[in-house]
Parts: C-alpha cells; structure tokens; sequence
C-alpha cells in the first residue's frame, strides 16, 4: 500500500474512536469498558501510526504499518456497527413521559441515589487484595488455580470502581478522587511485583474510564484525560528506558527493598515525553506497534495463501474455557505462543513475548471478512456488557454488576490472543458466580419498588427474582 495512504487511514480511525466515545458517553451508556476498549485499541494501532505523521519521523517499518493500519481501521469500523446494533437492542423499550408539574402542585423530588452495599464492596476489594497477594503467587503449583486466582484478583479492580460509585452518588467528590489516586499506584505495584507496566495501565485505566462514564462536567474529565495521557507517555518512555534493569531485579526474586531502590532510581531519572526527541519515539514504536504486525501478517500470507489458520486459533479459544483440571493434557497453552512468527515469517528472542492481538488473529484465520465478523461480535459483546452492567448498579445490585463487568474486562484484551480471552471471561464468570452465592448473605434484598424509584426506565425485578 503506498505511504500517502498512511494519514488517510489514521484521520477515519480517529472519525470513528470519536464518534464511539460521543455516541455512547451517555448516563445510560455502560460503566466505562467502551471508553477503555477504545483507549486501548488507539494505543496499539493509532498512536505508532500517528507519530509517523510528525515531520522527520521515520521508520522502516512504517510501510507494513500503513497496511496493518488500513485493517485495524476497517475493525474499528466493524467494532462500531457491533456496538450500535447492541445498543438499539438493549434501548429502553417504554420512556415515560416527563410529568410537569402544575402550578398548584410541588415539584418532585429527584431521585434517590443509588449507592451499593458498602458490605458487598468490603468483601469484593479484600477478596481482591488476597488473590492477587497471597493466592495467584502460589497458584503455579496446582492445575487451574492461576486462571481462577487472576480473575480473583480483578475483584479488587471492582471493589476500587464501586467505591468511587458509592462516593459519587453519596456526593463525596474527595472519595471519588482519592481512589482514583490510589489507583494511580497500580503501574507501579505491577513493575515491582512482576516487571510488567501495562497491567497496572490497564487496570487504572478501566478505573478512569468507569469513573468518566458518569463524572459531571464531562470538560474536567477530559481535561484530566489528556493530562493523565501525557503523564502516561512519560512514565511509559522511562520505564522502557530501565526496563531490562528493573526486570533483572524483580525476575531474580530480589527483596522488596531492592526493587523499591531500583524503582526509585528510576523515578528520580524519569523523563518528561518529548515529541522531538527521537529515542522517545523510537520506545513507543517499538512496543506499541501492532499495526506493523498486521502487516508483515498480510504481506506473509499473500505470498503463502495456503497458510492461513482457517479458524484453527478460534477453536482452540473455545477449548480454552475447559479447565487443566478436568483435561490435564489439554493442548491450548496461555499467552499467543508462536502464531506471530508463525503468520509472519518473522524471527524474536527467546525472551521476548509478542502478542498476536485481536485484529491480527482474524485476519490470518479468515483474512478482511473474519475481522469484521470478529469485530462485529466484539463490539455488540463489549456495549452489552457495559449496558447491563450500569443496570445492574443503578438496581444496586453490586454481585449482578460483577457478573458482567468482570467478564468485560476480559474483552479489554486488545493486544492478546482469544485464547486469553476466552479462558479469563470464563474464570471471570466462575468466580463472580461463587462469590455472587457466597456473599448474598451480605446484601440486602433489592425490591421492585426500589428499582422503579431509582431508574423508572428500568424493568422492574420481581420480588422472587431479588436478591437475599
């Protein structure tokens, strides 16, 4: 594909990123995975391509780029059309009219607000906490325990977004700010208890974006986002930076004193992002490239059209939901192993992981045509899990909003393969479902005529439906 196609293809990427984000950003729009799902994809497939469009910016990989971004966008295309066929068949189906009052009569009153059970977000947040701190470290030892014992962990993400919820709607914007900055510690937990970055980013991400699915005025939130997005692009190139150096530390099992040295020595190192300093480009195209992926996969399988996967990797994501436990040979190992080299011809370290991602595991199984299936599918998944989980919260219900919302995050998944998707979403949906009968005990019951006074647009859940 000729180079001058390159800003054509980043312009209708950026048109729709901001259509999805307007067009949903709505008090009925979800709790925030859209928002993040958008983020994310434009971290992976927008960005590089962006910095490309800087004067004297180049890279010999930015042919392969164009191209990986030309089916990045048409996904983004299909992502949206997903999203608006979930969202037409998840409106509300009855409105009500306004009731104006008349002269003679008071106004009515607003309606209530709709905190959770600040009980149930306890047991989520410390539930959480112990997963991630004292199970998932041991969890290698027995067969599926480490797919539980994550998606355990993410309990602890839910516990952090239904504080800042309860906070808002008691009206304690300092509550609200206060987890948000705590979460603002997650990247930093995760560099010092496992060498990565990106999973504490995407957990503080989700974080923000649930809190700008109902924070009011929307322009601080914003203004707070392309601050928090600069802020993110410096730590981003720092960390890559003394990335090897902090990894040495933290894989070699070093006390946490020597990883919290290692990690100061950073932080008093760290550089702001600088638009014109090339090494700081250089950093983000090289790990936030997946668009020259796509590419080198589009170029392979054009010269070698006998090789595309047929639904090979789907299927194995379908059997990934089977648990080690019960198929102790199952042949569907975590992580995207080696399908990147595989449908790109390319060569990587033995220590270097790359993940395949959504766009470019579709497109080597059923080339153009499977990603706007896939994407199609993700899109209506994502807005209904994001629509029933905000339901699920104005009904106070905080065990039926895990249900969805865990399983959500699972779908945020953007530079993984299905089969992660697929084995996380149904640990996710596991471990909500035990601890939803678990901790029902904990909960007061939801009746009909409190989901009426909360949202009237909502159904009414009948009493033998609520939760004891």
């Amino acid at each position: 594909m000729p180079e001058v196609a390159l800003p054509v293809w980043a312009g209708v990427f950026l048109v729709f990123s901001l259509y999805l984000l307007v067009r949903h950003w709505r008090d009925d729009g979800g709790v925030g995975l859209l928002l993040a799902y958008v983020i994310s994809f434009g971290a992976l497939h927008w960005l590089t391509p962006a910095l490309y469009l800087l004067p004297g910016y180049w890279n010999i990989r930015l042919p392969l780029s164009a191209v990986g971004l030309r089916e990045s966008t048409i996904a983004l295309m299909a992502l949206t059309a997903g999203a608006e066929i979930a969202a037409w068949v998840l409106r509300p189906q009855i409105v009500p009219l306004p009731v104006l009052p008349t002269p003679d009569e008071p106004i009515p009153p607003p309606p209530p607000p709709a905190p959770v059970d600040p009980r149930i977000v306890t047991v989520l947040l410390v539930t959480g906490v112990v997963m991630y701190a004292v199970v998932l470290p041991l969890a290698d030892r027995v067969s599926s325990l480490t797919a539980l014992a994550s998606a355990g962990s993410t309990l602890a993400l839910a516990g952090i977004v239904l504080k800042c919820w309860n906070g808002w709607e008691e009206g304690r914007p300092r509550t609200v700010l206060t987890w948000i900055g705590l979460s603002g510690l997650l990247p930093w937990l995760t560099v010092i208890t496992q060498g990565f970055l990106g999973y504490g980013f995407a957990a503080m991400l989700t974080v923000f974006a649930f809190v700008g699915s109902f924070y009011r005025p929307r322009w601080k939130f914003i203004a707070a986002g392309l601050l928090l997005g600069y802020l993110g692009l410096s730590v981003y190139v720092t960390y890559m930076r003394d990335r090897r150096d902090i990894r040495a530390v933290v894989w070699a099992n070093a006390t946490m004193t020597s990883r919290l040295d290692r990690l100061e020595q950073t932080v008093s190192q760290a550089e702001w992002f600088d638009l014109h300093n090339t090494d700081h480009l250089d950093r983000i195209e090289k790990r936030l490239n997946q668009d020259s992926l796509i590419g080198a996969a589009v170029a392979y399988l054009k010269e070698h059209p006998n090789e595309y996967g047929g639904g090979e990797t789907l299927f194995a994501a379908t059997v990934a939901v089977i648990p080690r436990a019960l198929w102790p040979d199952k042949p569907v190992v975590g992580g995207s192993g080696d399908l990147v080299s595989r449908f790109t011809g390319m060569r990587f370290a033995d220590n270097t992981s790359v993940g395949i991602g959504q766009v470019m595991e579709l497109y080597v199984n059923f080339a153009t045509t499977g990603i706007i299936v896939g994407f199609l599918v993700i899109g209506a998944l994502i807005v209904t899990a994001d629509r029933q989980a905000i339901r699920a919260l104005k009904r106070r219900d905080a065990l039926g909003f895990t249900l969805w919302f865990l399983p959500g995050l699972s779908l945020l998944q953007v530079g993984g393969s299905f089969s992660e998707i697929t084995s996380t979403a149904a640990a996710a949906l596991l471990v909500a479902w035990i601890l939803r009968h678990w901790a029902n005990q904990f909960a007061p019951p939801v009746m009909a005529e409190d989901v009426v006074a909360i949202d009237p647009q909502l159904p009414a859940v009948p009493e033998s439906e609520a939760i004891q």
